[in-house]
């Protein structure tokens, strides 16, 4: 009894703060772990549309001369989520979207790395590294 009026408590809890927009999911269930577990898996997986707006995101990107970091730092978070969706963007890859968003005045540093470094080493941490470094040149130079 104690349980029933607990699990009441809990099931209305739930449904006050769920979307009306979301009901028909909700709109079969009786229990407080019933609606939790529908809930979950309704929305537990990333859709397809979700999955395209953080991929051309990514290959989007442009990085700004002026604060590098800021664009390189949100195309990382952009390959991050694609990884949590389980779309698993080749890091290999993810260096030439890299280097493709690079300011054009950077394209000898571009060059440079790409004949001089190895290509297990092209990781994106490692162009970023990079670009950070060139950044901070032409910044005192």
């Amino acid at each position: 009894m104690e349980w029933d009026n607990k699990d009441d408590q809990a099931y209305g809890m739930i449904l006050l703060r769920v979307n009306p927009s979301v009901a028909t999911v909700t709109s079969s269930t009786t229990t407080a772990n019933v609606v939790w577990l529908a809930l979950h898996t309704a929305f537990s997986q990333t859709s397809p549309s979700a999955i395209f707006t953080e991929f051309k995101s990514a290959i989007s990107q442009k990085i700004s001369a002026a604060s590098p970091a800021i664009n390189i730092m949100a195309m990382n978070e952009n390959f991050q989520h694609l990884m949590a969706a389980k779309l698993i963007i080749p890091e290999i890859v993810q260096v030439m979207i890299l280097l493709n968003a690079m300011p054009k005045e950077y394209d000898r540093v571009a060059q440079t790395t790409l004949q001089t470094t190895e290509q297990s080493k092209l990781t994106f941490v490692y162009i970023w590294d990079v670009i950070l470094m060139e950044h901070g040149r032409v910044k005192v130079g």
